[in-house]
């Protein structure tokens, strides 16, 4: 059993009163410090067009975290496969697998909303038949031979990519999505599956609400098990990565709640205008406005409490999956400070160590990696920033 940390996006939110520069200096350091504590990887998200800062660039933020890291995994969880040309992305995520040692592993997905299809240049028609012949092109381009290939969206040929993956083959490949379809066509291609449990897909369009975890943890395996089945796969040994929310506090599920119902709620909004809700539906999710009832129900969407409360829902987790359960545990909000991050991170460790009693730490380098916080505040660099920050909040300043 593996757990890592999810998701992070790059996010930047006024309630946390810093600049983007310093949320993503943050975001590097967390990725340290979630190495240090013994946790298995990282989970990069992306997203476009969105004020809150949402990093598009996830290739980048993943050299990044190789390049301050030297044993955790790095995942990008997941990119938008339909916006990219193939040979950039085989080429970028080779370079993050030669960066990292042969470190990482890359989820790719079809997407869904029109304007980011629209901002790239393609349109949510294409988005499946793109999908296929990228993902064909990419072990093409991390395989020994020229690629040749010649399909409906991309006609490429006669060249080689390099450099190779440290990895055989490339880095592992995995497929995000919940219908039926998106599982056939994983297990049909090959590749690995993403269960994302943070967002009931199958039902959020309808209310904006989450269905019970396990149940659907329970009925999404077995959907991955007949798919991998009837394409000739192995049904034993079966990977299964689960991408789910929640927060840990020392003192419990109350007061972790009370640190991430802000953040919690941000996303509920963002999603329930993506699944295209009436505004009149989720312009009221804000917890100052939300019922006791719809407190408790959101509540049961997470895992929330120490890790004396978590780890029998984990254990609950691994005897329905089994010990090939990777769990991308989403403790990272926008919003959330720094300091309420690192401690639910802290005993995220603690629960991996109860749950799997090993702890690995960050392997040490003659080439200590500096926390880039500390360099951040340096000379002009700083000087810069402020002028930025100062600027951006002057109306006279803006165009």
């Amino acid at each position: 059993m593996k757990v890592g940390v999810g998701v992070f996006s790059g996010e930047c939110l006024p309630i946390e009163g810093k600049s983007p520069t310093e949320v993503l200096q943050d975001s590097i350091s967390q990725m340290q410090h979630i190495e240090d504590v013994g946790l298995d990887s990282i989970w990069i998200t992306e997203h476009h067009f969105l004020d809150s800062g949402y990093v598009g660039s996830v290739l980048p933020y993943a050299a990044a975290a190789a390049q301050a890291t030297t044993r955790i995994r790095i995942g990008i969880g997941v990119a938008l496969a339909p916006l990219y040309d193939p040979i950039r992305l085989a080429e970028d995520s080779a370079f993050v697998d030669v960066l990292s040692g042969g470190r990482h592993e890359l989820g790719i997905a079809i997407g869904y909303r029109d304007v980011e299809y629209e901002g790239f240049g393609t349109t949510r028609a294409a988005r499946v038949g793109r999908f296929e012949e990228l993902l064909e092109l990419l072990r093409q381009s991390w395989g020994p031979d020229p690629v040749e290939f010649h399909g409906t969206h991309f006609d490429r040929s006669g060249f080689s990519v390099f450099p190779k993956p440290v990895q055989p083959g490339g880095p592992p490949v995995l497929v995000g999505g919940h219908a039926p379809k998106a599982l056939d066509r994983a297990a049909r291609m090959g590749a690995g599956f993403i269960m994302d449990a943070g967002t009931d897909s199958s039902v959020f369009a309808a209310d904006g609400r989450n269905r019970d975890v396990f149940d659907r943890v329970e009925g999404t395996l077995a959907l991955w098990k007949e798919c991998l089945a009837r394409h000739g796969r192995d049904t034993e040994d079966v990977q299964f990565n689960l991408n789910m929310g929640g927060f840990l506090h020392p003192d419990g599920a109350d007061a972790a709640w009370a640190v991430q119902q802000e953040s919690y709620m941000f996303t509920r909004r963002v999603y329930g205008d993506w699944y295209g809700l009436a505004k009149e539906v989720y312009e009221r999710w804000y917890p100052a406005q939300m019922t006791a009832e719809e407190h408790a129900q959101r509540r049961t969407e997470l895992f929330l409490g120490s890790p004396d409360d978590l780890v029998p829902q984990f254990e609950r987790l691994r005897d329905i999956v089994g010990e090939n359960l990777h769990i991308m545990f989403r403790t990272k909000y926008p919003g959330i400070s720094d300091a309420d991050t690192r401690q639910s991170i802290e005993m995220l460790a603690e629960c991996r160590r109860r749950l799997v009693g090993v702890v690995v730490g960050r392997e040490r380098s003659e080439h200590p990696v500096p926390d880039r916080r500390v360099e951040a505040h340096v000379g002009t660099r700083v000087e810069m920033v402020a002028d930025v920050e100062r600027r951006r909040g002057d109306p006279s300043e803006q165009p």
